[in-house]
């Protein structure tokens, strides 16, 4: 593994990510209502299914550019051996964790919150705050889940597509 390109490349892939979900969470807030603490999921109107294709066109193909670029920059860095890119792919993918975790859950939602654009019928919801929200939210999904099960994957994905180069 490459620290500097490993850690230059986790920054430019946590950067198109975030921004990109930001984004993406500016057009159609509700798409997102399913992914929100359970108070907020219960208060929110029912997704349109314009809102899910939305989503599913954008989260879909950006998950796939991402893993791509991860596994041909890493070989293109001179990364090689499955255990090498593997690590290269957790790594960067612990940029993108950390980065939605200070960038999505904790500075957008309190834009969110401070600017009203929530969700209609979800304003009077306490999840907004940022204790409950990190509670039930944030911390479990990005100190638990991410680190156990999505940065692996990503890192077994990012090694399978670094081997077949």
């Amino acid at each position: 593994m490459i620290w500097s390109r490993t850690i230059l490349d986790g920054i430019v892939v946590c950067l198109v990510f975030n921004v990109t979900i930001a984004l993406l969470w500016m057009m159609v807030p509700n798409a997102f209502s399913k992914m929100l603490p359970a108070e907020i999921r219960k208060a929110s109107p029912k997704r349109e299914k314009k809102e899910m294709i939305i989503l599913a066109s954008v989260m879909y193909p950006l998950y796939i550019l991402i893993f791509i670029y991860m596994a041909v920059s890493a070989r293109q860095a001179g990364v090689s051996g499955f255990g090498n890119l593997f690590w290269t792919g957790y790594v960067e993918m612990l940029f993108i964790n950390f980065g939605d975790l200070i960038g999505l859950d904790g500075f957008m939602r309190g834009i969110v919150k401070k600017r009203g654009m929530m969700i209609p019928g979800t304003e009077h919801c306490e999840a907004w705050n940022l204790k409950p929200w990190m509670l039930t939210l944030a911390l479990p999904e990005h100190c638990i889940a991410w680190p156990i099960f999505v940065c692996p994957i990503t890192g077994l994905i990012c090694a399978g597509i670094g081997a077949l180069i």
